[in-house]
């Protein structure tokens, strides 16, 4: 006892239990645990977005088999959940906040901005980092954005802005998650997004026409060229007109190489002759033209945008990353891999476009080649389409005005439409009217035949535009004039970053001179933070967050559910199919709310058409379920007999079990057991119906004082006897009564009021 020494004086090696099988081992507690080795090989798993079930297999089959493994599928799931809570413990909100202030800590290119709500909630989030910023400086003159759900657990929109690089692929340029869907909203954001990227404003924006997204374009970037997406035109076109002809009308006028002329006749004639003039979707479509029409867009740069497909594109990629229930840090975290992802694609085409040489093919070979050096390869196969169009080309004249050649070009079998091309050769400018350039940014064929006249084997540097040169990133555009928001931010830190360098040097020459430095960048640092808090009345970093709470699930507008069928009407214009009342048949209410009973005295009902789960065996019709109470006893939340008593009638025991059908009513006394015999549907009516007529009849005291009814075609049997043909009368004058006959075959009627 005093050293603390065990001494072993016995063993008995026989188990006071029965061993278990070998195969049963690694499901013991005692050998269930999942090593540090297993745990790092799945946070490795999970950090690139590998599913648990599919962790398991490749375990399993890593270690030879599940018996081989030291842990369970349960197991497993439990410790990626436990990692799920743990990296958002203090909060979701604040998780992520950190997480974007951590990587702003590391890079200053990157920027993020966040709103609450009026109860102290993460509202909206926008962020961006270094890279997007300098693509949206490159190729950000057309921005395209749609919004994205189902991405997270509070169903918040996630918005993906967007552009086209020099490879014709898509380049991200932020991303951010919406509190709503309001005006307001998207007006915070682009105004964030303007101040990130240095108030560099885009001539274009492209979206699929929400209301909301329109207004806020038009007040925050009000010179921008609106475009609206084609795709959810003629989409909108086959839904809202019923007339098919109209939608190759459309489609026409939506992308057809007409001037403003043609395209305002052409619409013309081609809605009198269809009818479609008091149609309201063609008038409000016709109003909007200069933001469709290509007639209206000739002459805007567009990037080769026409819909929002590189948007959709987007979204259908993220959402193989996203899950419906991931918290904002994995949404972000996720985020952050598709945007690595498409990253590697811009690095693995520009390897294609400056290590591959594809065979030349046009005959203008001087001319391709020297396109094929310049341009990227997907915006060659652009030129070379171009270069090729040159042999349809038909020659019609050359005129000379001062210094300027005018060539007249025309396409075989079209000789009507001629095409003038200018040429100067003191400024080597070429310019053709059909505005090709300025609209996609590449020379058209009739520059190209021009070209050829005038022997020109280069392009002249006025039509290599630099956003589809190889070197597109590395001539990079002058800085901003603005040193405003964050980008006069990046350049005040870079110059604090070269002063604090030499003081660095300086300081670490000698002993003396390294505490001199150190002791005064420790009281500015000092000074600097005590000012920081004075302006933001509180201290930096993330004990600014302790009262961030995580969002409320929001409610967005999204897509139509799928089903929703569309009727046309009157005036050509195909409007959504409305719900309508099964009862009365008008849309607007359902037959639970349905008025069309109170109109003729009958108080409200409530009807549902059950099937039953059992069907009775016995062949003799059930005996009713009653229970009578007084008039006055309607006041009340219990029920009496007619003798005041609390009494009911219960049907035989063999017949209550033989139908489990619920009819919906909430008292107590309507039992579940109410379905009678004969298989099928049960139809449940309020009793106030059958009620109405039956005093009419002479029945009221009888009808009125039941409270259900069990009944057949065949047999109608209320609290006494009632002929056949009654019930049948009823049937067919009352309206409801058909509708039940028509439907099925009546089994149940509960007269519950």
């Amino acid at each position: 006892m005093q050293q603390s020494v065990w001494k072993v004086r016995t063993i008995v090696d026989e188990h006071n239990h029965e061993l278990a099988p070998a195969m049963f081992t690694n499901l013991l507690p005692s050998h269930r645990k999942m090593s540090e080795g297993d745990k790092a090989q799945v946070d490795s798993f999970k950090q690139f977005g590998i599913p648990t079930s599919k962790i398991m297999a490749y375990m399993a089959g890593q270690s030879g088999g599940y018996s081989m493994l030291r842990f369970t599928k349960r197991n497993l799931y439990n410790y990626v959940h436990g990692q799920r809570l743990a990296r958002i413990s203090d909060g979701d909100a604040a998780a992520i906040i950190g997480y974007l202030e951590g990587k702003a800590n590391v890079n200053m290119m990157t920027s993020a901005r966040y709103t609450r709500t009026p109860d102290n909630r993460l509202g909206s989030l926008f962020w961006a980092d270094g890279e997007m910023m300098a693509d949206y400086q490159l190729f950000g003159d057309v921005l395209a954005f749609d919004s994205t759900y189902r991405s997270n657990k509070y169903r918040k929109p996630l918005v993906v802005f967007s552009g086209s690089n020099h490879h014709k692929q898509t380049s991200i340029f932020g991303f951010a998650l919406l509190e709503d869907e309001e005006v307001r909203t998207y007006r915070w954001v682009l105004l964030n997004l303007l101040d990130v990227m240095g108030h560099k404003k885009p001539c274009v924006v492209v979206t699929d026409g929400d209301k909301a997204m329109r207004a806020a374009i038009a007040e925050v970037i009000p010179t921008a060229k609106h475009r609206l997406c084609g795709w959810h035109l003629e989409k909108n076109c086959v839904q809202r007109v019923k007339e098919t002809k109209f939608c190759k009308v459309f489609q026409k006028a939506l992308y057809a190489n007409l001037d403003i002329n043609e395209f305002e006749e052409y619409w013309k004639t081609a809605v009198e002759s269809l009818g479609l003039q008091d149609n309201i979707w063609v008038q409000s479509t016709y109003d909007s033209r200069e933001s469709w029409a290509m007639a209206y867009l000739r002459g805007t740069f567009c990037a080769g945008y026409r819909t929002t497909s590189r948007c959709e594109g987007i979204n259908a990629f993220v959402k193989g990353f996203l899950r419906s229930t991931d918290s904002i840090l994995e949404l972000v975290h996720s985020l952050d891999r598709v945007v690595k992802d498409y990253r590697n694609n811009e690095v693995t085409a520009q390897f294609y476009s400056t290590y591959y040489t594809p065979v030349l093919t046009t005959g203008l070979d001087s001319i391709e080649l020297f396109a094929l050096k310049v341009y990227t390869r997907a915006v060659f196969r652009e030129v070379k389409k171009q270069i090729k169009g040159v042999a349809t080309l038909l020659f019609r004249g050359r005129d000379s005005i001062s210094t300027t050649c005018v060539y007249k070009f025309s396409k075989m079998g079209k000789p009507n439409r001629t095409y003038k091309v200018l040429y100067d050769p003191n400024e080597e400018r070429i310019e053709c009217e059909c505005s090709m350039w300025n609209s996609e940014g590449i020379p058209c064929s009739h520059i190209f035949c021009a070209m050829k006249y005038e022997d020109l084997e280069k392009i002249p540097g006025g039509l290599n535009l630099s956003r589809w040169c190889k070197d597109a990133k590395e001539c990079r555009s002058k800085p901003p004039e603005s040193t405003e928001g964050h980008q006069g931010l990046l350049f005040r830190y870079g110059a604090l970053c070269g002063a604090m360098s030499v003081v660095a040097k300086l300081g670490a020459e000698d002993a003396n001179e390294f505490v001199v430095a150190r002791d005064g960048i420790s009281r500015l640092a000092a000074e600097l933070q005590r000012r920081a808090y004075d302006k933001l009345g509180g201290p930096l970093g993330l004990s600014s967050l302790s009262g961030l709470k995580d969002p409320v699930v929001s409610k967005t507008k999204g897509a139509l559910r799928k089903g929703k069928e569309m009727h046309p009407t009157s005036k050509g214009e195909v409007l959504m199919k409305r719900r309508r009342c099964t009862t009365c048949g008008l849309p607007g209410h359902t037959k639970r709310a349905c008025t069309s009973q109170r109109d003729h005295g009958v108080a409200g009902t409530d009807t549902c058409a059950v099937h039953s789960s059992a069907e009775c065996s016995s062949a003799k019709p059930s005996a009713p379920y009653t229970a009578g109470r007084t008039q006055d006893a309607d006041k009340d939340e219990g029920i009496q007999s007619e003798n005041g008593d609390n009494r009911q009638t219960v049907p035989d025991r063999a017949e209550m079990t033989s139908t489990r059908s619920m009819h919906g009513c909430s008292h107590a006394y309507c039992s579940p057991h109410m379905g009678v015999g004969g298989g099928g549907s049960n139809i449940f009516l309020g009793g106030q119906h059958i009620e109405q007529f039956f005093s009419s009849q002479g029945y009221s005291s009888h009808v009125g004082g039941s409270h259900a009814v069990t009944a057949r075609l065949g047999a109608f049997n209320p609290t006494r006897p009632t002929n056949e043909d009654l019930f049948e009368q009823w049937l067919t004058q009352n309206a409801l009564g058909r509708r039940v006959q028509h439907e099925t075959r009546v089994n149940t009627i509960c007269l519950c009021s």
